[in-house]
């Protein structure tokens, strides 16, 4: 929970270290698949959310102050030092080179990038798939039972025949684990 991971925090510094904020509203959706990377690269952060959903004309003002885009700019990463980064692939992808999840970046590792690249777009397009498919957003029930019964397993079926071993790319874990964990663990169960 959130209070024992302040607490592990706390009780491992006597000092308060600077911590990188994600903002994003109260809920897993495309900064989940950023919070577990910063986990997984042993980055502290701290969510912030608006007060409640939708947020406040206000609060999506101060994101536009902060990240300069003139959209809502979440999900948004500020770290330490103030550097702000935005998008949520664009995100993904800073964090997992910050916690070193990226396969080496050596001229004959192009293959394992493109790797890294490629399977992560298959596990966005199962999850921009499932999105369309929220009966509570729109979509029609014959779509979200469609997607069930037929796109959902096509879309799983295609990781499933990329994962070679105990990871998709290389022999440790990176970003690309965790992109596909997150949509399986969001859409596919």
């Amino acid at each position: 929970t959130k209070q024992t991971q302040q607490t592990k925090q706390t009780m491992t510094s006597n000092t308060p270290k600077a911590k990188a904020k994600l903002y994003y509203y109260g809920a897993a959706g495309r900064a989940n698949m950023i919070r577990l990377t910063l986990a997984a690269s042993g980055i502290e952060w701290d969510d912030i959310k608006p007060a409640a959903f939708p947020p406040t004309p206000e609060e999506k003002a101060h994101w536009r102050s902060i990240g300069k885009n003139t959209t809502t700019n979440i999900p948004m990463l500020v770290t330490p030092d103030g550097k702000v980064y935005s998008q949520s692939t664009a995100v993904l992808r800073a964090v997992a080179r910050m916690g070193k999840l990226f396969p080496d970046t050596e001229e004959d590792n192009e293959y394992e990038l493109y790797l890294v690249d490629k399977i992560m777009a298959d596990a966005d397009d199962l999850r921009s798939v499932a999105y369309g498919t929220f009966v509570n957003w729109g979509a029609s029930q014959e779509s979200a039972d469609a997607f069930i019964d037929t796109t959902l397993e096509l879309h799983l079926g295609n990781l499933e025949r990329q994962l070679e071993g105990e990871y998709f790319v290389g022999d440790k874990m990176s970003v690309v684990d965790i992109s596909v964990y997150d949509a399986v663990m969001s859409f596919g169960i």
